[in-house]
């Protein structure tokens, strides 16, 4: 059996120790103000420090000291002094007169009135980044200077390894914590979207859904009952992300106080327009609304920058296409004749509203299109508008119908079977 030598005990205890308190703390720099003591009495070194990179400023700062004069937060240019040139060429090494070395940063000398002579510095580095440098001065042999071994370079270079790995372990947990966090905060954002958007009508009149290509979508949709209309909306935010998400939820909260209000479908368009030139957004929104008049089936519409919307009938092969009118939500006022709203009857018919991913969806290889969903349409059972996205829908989930866009779609129908009594 090979014994170990004191020397190499005292290095084992010391990096044990490092790693134990860091364990204990998370804090890999509080676990360096414990071990570098230990490690200047091991190197008989009269003073040490370790200092951090600050990528921000380009420098080196001191974030540890020990010896007789404290230059903690001292700051070296991150190419110059020693200690920048370990840092900078990735090497450890010993300087036996650091007087007589241009590289040395005089100026903390001059400042602090210590004479720097004998110098051992390490990098303080992992496999994919640099941390900093930690050096040690002056070795003492009884009263005088002399210089440090290669052997303490070793034990430093130990030293510095460890703390490299630390710091890494210390960085990867405050990057999980803050990735938790935001995930956190996108899950709460997902939620509260999501409870934006309304359930399928009760009478089978209307209902939709959104497929989001991410965790929020700037896609939206939205209908209610007032009286015994109902008014509906789909649109599509500039973009994707918390800014659209935030935008979707406005578009929603005013399209509700004016429906609330029966402001018309042409009126609503335009006052939500004035409310986004008025704040001055640099998003815009395709946007198309209307009513349904649930005892007749009559539709009030207007598409303003939206894609095509279809009109299917369960009794004839006729597609009828309503193109946009004008421009989206947000870019410049409108004029009176650009909101001419379109007026048709849904009754045994099924309006369907849709964004890119559900048009541009591909289905056995090729892109669905506007004829494509109307045709699936009339395949699919059932006269509700729930009935039609849930089969839809369905598609998607079993992977028949493939995308990689926000997909949204709404239907607005008035059933065949519907009755003033279920009114």
């Amino acid at each position: 059996m090979i014994e170990a030598s004191p020397n190499q005990l005292n290095h084992l205890d010391l990096l044990s120790g490092l790693m134990r308190r860091f364990a204990e703390t998370g804090d890999a720099v509080d676990g360096l103000q414990w071990a570098l003591p230990y490690v200047l009495e091991t190197l008989s070194a009269e003073a040490g420090s370790l200092f951090l990179h600050r990528p921000d400023e380009g420098v080196l700062e001191c974030a540890v000291c020990v010896g007789p004069v404290d230059v903690t937060g001292l700051k070296v240019p991150q190419d110059k002094g020693l200690v920048g040139r370990a840092f900078t060429e990735g090497q450890g090494e010993l300087v036996a007169d650091a007087t007589k070395d241009k590289a040395h940063f005089r100026n903390a000398d001059s400042d602090s009135g210590f004479q720097t002579l004998s110098t051992a510095t390490a990098p303080v580095q992992s496999k994919d980044k640099s941390f900093g440098a930690i050096q040690a001065i002056n070795r003492r042999n009884g009263d005088e200077i002399g210089n440090f071994t290669k052997s303490d370079l070793t034990l430093l270079e130990a030293l510095a390894e460890i703390l490299a790995l630390a710091l890494s372990n210390v960085e990867l947990t405050q990057q999980a914590i803050s990735d938790q966090l935001l995930q956190r905060d996108l899950s709460q954002a997902e939620e509260a979207q999501a409870s934006l958007l309304p359930a399928p009508d009760p009478d089978g009149f209307a209902a939709g859904h959104v497929i989001p290509a991410r965790q929020l979508s700037g896609d939206f949709f939205d209908h209610m009952r007032v009286g015994n209309r109902l008014a509906f909306c789909q649109g599509d935010v500039a973009g994707k992300g918390i800014t659209a998400s935030l935008m979707m939820a406005r578009s929603i909260a005013l399209f509700r106080r004016l429906a609330r209000e029966n402001t018309s479908a042409s009126t609503m368009a335009n006052a939500i327009n004035n409310e986004f030139l008025d704040v001055q957004s640099d998003k815009f929104v395709t946007f198309a609304v209307g009513w349904l008049d649930c005892e007749t089936g009559d539709v009030q519409f207007v598409n303003c920058g939206h894609g095509a919307a279809i009109i299917v009938r369960g009794d004839s092969d006729a597609l009828d296409t309503i193109e946009s009118q004008t421009i989206p939500l947000g870019l410049a006022p409108y004029t009176d004749e650009e909101l001419q709203e379109h007026q048709f009857n849904v009754t045994n018919a099924h309006l369907f509203l849709t964004t890119d991913g559900i048009t541009e969806a591909e289905f056995k290889g090729r892109e669905v299109g506007l004829s494509g969903l109307a045709s699936l349409s009339r395949r699919l059972p059932g006269q509700s508008a729930v009935e039609k996205v849930q089969g839809i829908i369905a598609l998607f989930e079993q992977e028949k119908l493939s995308t990689h866009d926000d997909a949204t779609i709404l239907v607005v129908t008035r059933p065949t079977s519907t009755t003033q009594e279920a009114v």
